[in-house]
């Protein structure tokens, strides 16, 4: 009886590890292979986790003798991951239970690779998708392409998402794709033809010289656009067109100034407009984006909008962490206070210039574009001296006897400060980590522009004078 027991103990405890490991199984993919002619020890793949933060985790493997590597990375749905080795990489879609086989030689990933196993069918699509679209000129915009009128060129357009479509329709009755796979590939044709014929203007433009002349029914084909294709979260064509879509829709708003609301423009917009995965995931790089341009207060009211809107924790957690990184100092927040030496030998602090408009300025000695900036430094003055700008520039690690030398030579106009090394406090506060660095600071102390033209600059002081009526219109009762 005993014996009994325990030899049910023994099943019980043997059929609970086969669930769990089933469990993980499904939770994982398992990419094994072999590379000839390797150039490196490892191979790597580089799982994109997380759609629009450009962040994901590494898994590497060593290789064998015989260049053989395995490597298993956990997810729980369908998503684009690299197989890197060396200089050559290879784009992959990995789902959870994939077993997949890679041949390849190092030499070249995309005329040798191959693949077997579970999962090979939705890889082998990309590899021939690639070398038929992405590989011949006749399907690309550049160089050719761009440069063909309105008619011809949405023509070209048309034909080569005709045969994408015919493609992936006879290549998935051979060879069996996922529902999650398709969604991906469709994404990739739709959104392409659609980010393609959005910025046709603006490239031909770039590249040309030459601005075409639309018709006035040229976008409308936006509006029958699905923004909201299943599956195309994962798909970085369908990015593109989103963050270009709604930049095009910001900058044709008309309710605000779009220089101020540019942000909450198109915050507003993917709100109202996304569904699912794509909200939070354009929500957070708009977040993300103004808190790295400095605009400070913008990012408040969005970031505390969409704490309580976000689905995914894993979105909340991005953005937090871009939030706390640029919060610090940026456009609309108030500029940090200093105390610092004057080229006098008094003290002066930023409070003390209340109610003046500064253009405060940070620079080295040893600084090659410092140099050029501070030769034309007193031209710019002189050309900005109707503005009622008070300038002052802090010069950073130089010995206090030669800096104060210097200044009687070149008697520059303007408010001259010293601050001794890059662990001064100043340094820190404003987050300088180029030099020179410049900021126009409002009045009241709120900084206007936290990246403001150089004085070097070949229109800087056009571009300073416009900051400073912009800013003096918008705060005119």
């Amino acid at each position: 009886m005993r014996y009994y027991n325990f030899s049910k103990l023994l099943f019980s405890v043997f059929f609970l590890f086969v669930l769990v490991f089933q469990a993980q199984a499904q939770k994982s993919a398992t990419i094994t292979g072999k590379i000839a002619k390797p150039v490196s020890d490892s191979a790597l793949v580089e799982l994109y986790t997380l759609p629009a933060s450009y962040s994901g985790k590494s898994y590497t493997a060593a290789l064998n003798n015989s260049g053989e590597f395995k490597i298993t990375v956990p997810l729980e749905e369908g998503m684009v991951a690299e197989l890197v080795h060396g200089p050559e990489s290879m784009i992959l879609f990995l789902q959870p239970r994939n077993n997949l086989d890679v041949r390849v030689n190092a030499d070249d990933f995309l005329t040798t690779i191959k693949y077997k196993g579970n999962g090979a069918n939705e890889n082998n699509y990309l590899v021939e998708f690639e070398k038929k679209f992405e590989e011949e000129e006749d399907y690309q915009v550049l160089p050719d392409n761009v440069h063909k009128r309105e008619a011809d060129f949405v023509k070209f357009l048309e034909e080569r998402r005709r045969d994408q479509r015919d493609f992936l329709e006879k290549y998935a009755k051979k060879a069996p794709l996922s529902e999650a796979f398709q969604n991906y590939a469709k994404a990739q044709i739709e959104y392409s033809y659609a980010n393609d014929r959005l910025t046709y203007s603006e490239l031909r433009l770039r590249v040309g010289g030459l601005e075409p002349k639309l018709s006035a029914s040229y976008y409308d084909y936006l509006k029958k656009m699905d923004l909201n294709l299943p599956g195309a979260t994962r798909n970085q064509a369908y990015l593109d067109f989103l963050v270009n879509y709604f930049q095009y829709r910001a900058l044709g708003d008309r309710r605000g100034n779009v220089e101020k609301d540019y942000y909450p423009i198109m915050y507003k917009m993917v709100k109202d407009e996304l569904k699912g995965p794509a909200r939070d995931m354009m929500m957070a790089r708009i977040i993300s984006q103004s808190a790295r341009f400095g605009y400070v207060p913008d990012t408040d009211a969005m970031y505390a909008d969409f704490q309580k809107q976000v689905e995914n924790p894993q979105y909340l957690s991005y953005v937090k962490s871009q939030y706390g990184q640029y919060q610090k100092v940026g456009m609309g927040s108030q500029a940090p206070d200093f105390k610092l030496v004057s080229a006098k030998g008094d003290s002066v602090t930023l409070k003390s210039l209340k109610g003046k408009l500064v253009y405060l300025g940070f620079w080295r000695p040893l600084c090659g574009i410092c140099q050029v900036d501070q030769q034309a430094y007193k031209y710019f003055v002189e050309q900005l001296a109707e503005k009622g700008i008070t300038f002052v520039q802090v010069t950073v690690g130089e010995e206090l006897a030669n800096w104060k030398k210097s200044l009687e030579q070149k008697k520059y106009p303007g408010v001259q400060l010293f601050s001794p090394d890059l662990d001064d406090q100043v340094v820190k506060a404003y987050e300088v980590k180029n030099f020179p660095s410049y900021f126009l600071i409002a009045p009241d102390g709120k900084l206007i522009k936290t990246n403001a033209r150089r004085p070097g600059y070949a229109s800087g002081a056009n571009d300073i004078a416009a900051l400073v009526d912009q800013y003096r219109a918008s705060h005119t009762k």
